[in-house]
């Protein structure tokens, strides 16, 4: 044991491997055993002097070389194609833009609308057009519309209607409107009432004219209560409401105001929308026809079964432009 150990020191080799060798003679001369617990591991320096180191091992492989194609050649990687540089300016990303055509065969009036949404579609900008069948200068309608504002400017009257909404502390809801060329407006204040879907609004004008208007709002309709002014000066309390109720394939609505009551049913399917009324206590009986003709044409036709004729007649879109076209020259060939 002093020899192996006198021979292990006598070398001038690295610690490691000195030991290593220790080690393994401590462990298989243990006193306790008379069989050594491992097999005997050579001490030798020449023994240990020729054990290679292992190398420390790399992180990550290398990559795998390219793919070779049949003719022995490296292929080319097609580069990635950049993007094509945005377009600056006014036209950069504009939206898609929508244009409506109306007639209307009873004041003989032509009606253009041109559409599009503004501001990343925060809000929507439209003109709208309007000139009479027998020529004259058109009036221009320009509004812009947001979800908590709009303002529709007539460039006819020089006036504008603005209007905003905004949400108050808790429930309470509040919406304004004021017409620039009367100098006058209106306020009104919603709130719900718990946890129930009905509303109670409270709406005023301004300059206020008498008491405020109490509108009681649920989810098939509402009925308010103001005060009307009689030509003879008397004021009095007016009921007005409107009731709505799902009936076999339509909705069937009930307008009541001013003591007369308008029952309207409207059936609609993709192609075809069937609309009769009926009036009380005058019993007037009218329906209206509507049909889409083309996914952007229109063609609508209301009739009054009151007096037997037909009370206005219009189309949308290309549709309705040269039908429009067609009755005006249709009236100007006619012999008076």
């Amino acid at each position: 044991m002093r020899a192996a150990r006198a021979r292990i020191n006598d070398w001038q080799g690295p610690p490691y491997p000195s030991t290593i060798g220790l080690l393994c003679i401590r462990i298989a001369t243990c006193p306790l055993h008379s069989v050594p617990l491992f097999p005997p591991v050579a001490t030798s320096p020449l023994r240990v002097a020729s054990r290679p180191m292992a190398a420390p091992a790399l992180l990550s492989a290398p990559p795998p070389p390219p793919p070779m194609e049949e003719d022995g050649l490296t292929s080319h990687v097609a580069p990635t194609p950049t993007p094509p540089p945005s377009k600056r300016g006014f036209l950069r990303g504009r939206p898609p833009i929508r244009v409506t055509s109306e007639f209307d065969s009873e004041r003989q009036l032509f009606s253009h609308r041109i559409s599009c949404r503004v501001l990343n579609g925060l809000a929507k900008l439209r003109l709208r057009v309007h000139h009479g069948a027998a020529g004259g200068a058109p009036t221009p309608e320009v509004a812009l519309m947001g979800r908590n504002f709009s303002a529709v400017v007539d460039t006819a009257s020089r006036g504008a209607v603005l209007r905003g909404t905004a949400d108050l502390a808790g429930s309470l809801h509040l919406s304004a409107a004021h017409n620039t060329k009367e100098g006058q407006g209106e306020v009104a204040v919603t709130t719900n009432l718990g946890d129930s879907p009905c509303e109670i609004e409270l709406s005023s004008l301004v300059p206020p004219d008498g008491l405020p208007r109490a509108t009681f709002l649920f989810p098939n309709g509402e009925v308010s209560v103001k005060e009307k002014k009689l030509d003879e000066g008397e004021k009095i309390l007016s009921v007005n409401g409107i009731v709505k109720s799902h009936i076999l394939n339509g909705v069937c609505t009930a307008l009541y105001n001013d003591n007369m009551m308008n029952i309207k049913y409207r059936y609609k399917d993709d192609e075809l929308s069937f609309i009769p009324s009926l009036t009380l206590p005058s019993n007037s009986l009218s329906f209206a026809f509507k049909r889409q003709l083309t996914p952007s044409d229109k063609f609508r036709r209301p009739v009054s079964m009151s007096n037997g004729k037909q009370v206005m007649g219009r189309t949308k879109g290309l549709a309705g432009h040269l039908f429009g076209l067609a009755t005006q020259a249709a009236r100007q060939r006619r012999p008076p």
